[in-house]
C-alpha cells in the first residue's frame, strides 16, 4: 500500500479515530470502539471493514465476538507515517 493510499483511507474522520484508537488500545471489540466514539454499530463495521479490506487490520474472533487489532505488519512498513499521524 502506498502513502497517498493510506493517508486517503484515514482522512475519513472515524477510520482515523478507529485507527487511533487501536493504537491506544492495542485491541478492541466492536462494541468497545462503539462505546470510545459514540457512534452506531453498523457505521463502526463499515470502518473496520473498509480497514480491513486493506490490510490495516486484522481480525480475530472470540466466542461470539471479533477482536481488531493493527496489523504488525502494517506498523512495520509504515512506521515513519504512524510517527506522523501522532504528530
Amino acid at each position: 500500500m502506498k502513502k497517498h493510499d493510506i493517508l486517503k483511507l484515514l482522512s475519513d474522520q472515524t477510520r482515523y479515530d478507529i485507527f487511533m484508537k487501536l493504537l491506544e488500545y492495542d485491541s478492541l471489540v466492536v462494541s468497545e470502539i462503539q462505546e470510545l466514539l459514540n457512534i452506531k454499530q453498523a457505521n463502526c463495521s463499515k470502518h473496520l471493514k473498509k480497514l480491513k479490506i486493506f490490510n490495516v487490520v486484522k481480525s480475530k474472533r472470540e466466542k461470539n465476538m471479533v477482536r481488531y487489532s493493527i496489523r504488525d505488519d502494517f506498523l512495520d512498513n509504515h512506521e515513519y507515517l504512524i510517527r506522523y499521524l501522532l504528530l
